[in-house]
């Protein structure tokens, strides 16, 4: 499971992989202490009701400034397809752009790595070659580890923010990342985990789309630090480092 603000509404979602003939599940969050599975509407549910999901991670792979989410899958049962002959050991990749509201399945436009069939066992973000588009790497059964490359990215501009806590936890799990950038304001909270047996990059990518600047950034520090910094016409399409409670960046 993952959970972001996937519709940009201040409050977290909430992701749901499941194994085959059981829908994933999205659930928006409805600020009373409930939720509405999403997944129908946004195409999500049809996509993978034949599914089993071992990995997935809400992140912004063109970095335009929302929240996309990509899933890896794999049956966990190698007699699958001779006991259900509806099923696959074998599942492709899929990958769900969002526009700040719903999600698309854009899986068919991402390149022939999506048409591939594996058994995926997790899923690790992370940009390797440190040029501001989030990478995957996947886990297979029985195989070798795929790398993909990301070129989506590389027309937008972007920021990227490695968060280290004091007072707070060192990894700063719990922080929430706010920043404008002419009519883009956008929110991010800092998660761990979101896949099987799988670590994540810890830097925050945030992406600007064709945006040349961020008027401001501002760092919520989770407890028990729990203070608020804000910057001013940071850097972008470069990493920087935010120590809680130093008042400028490395």
């Amino acid at each position: 499971m993952d959970a972001a603000d996937f519709n940009e509404d201040g409050w977290q979602d909430l992701f749901v992989a499941n194994l085959d003939r059981e829908d994933f599940a999205i659930y928006r969050n409805n600020h009373d202490g409930t939720f509405d599975d999403f997944a129908a509407p946004t195409g999500i549910a049809k996509a993978t009701r034949a599914m089993s999901g071992w990995g997935l991670k809400f992140f912004d792979y063109d970095n335009d400034g929302n929240l996309d989410l990509l899933l890896a899958n794999g049956n966990p049962d190698d007699l699958i397809t001779s006991l259900h002959g509806e099923s696959a050991y074998e599942e492709p990749l899929l990958l769900f752009r969002g526009n700040g509201k719903s999600f698309e399945n854009v899986s068919a436009q991402s390149g022939p790595i999506f048409s591939t069939m594996m058994s995926a066992r997790g899923l690790a973000l992370g940009d390797f070659n440190n040029d501001g588009a989030v990478d995957v790497l996947i886990s297979v059964n029985n195989g070798a580890p795929l790398l993909l490359r990301n070129n989506a990215a590389k027309e937008n501009h972007w920021l990227g923010i490695r968060l280290v806590g004091k007072k707070s936890n060192p990894d700063a799990v719990g922080a929430r990342v706010s920043y404008q950038a002419g009519d883009l304001k956008r929110s991010r909270m800092k998660v761990g985990g979101g896949s099987y047996l799988s670590s994540h990059d810890p830097r925050i990518v945030l992406g600007l789309g064709s945006r040349e600047k961020i008027d401001w950034l501002e760092i919520k520090w989770p407890l028990p630090g729990g203070g608020t910094q804000r910057f001013v016409n940071p850097p972008i399409e470069r990493y920087i480092t935010i120590v809680e409670g130093e008042d400028k960046w490395r």
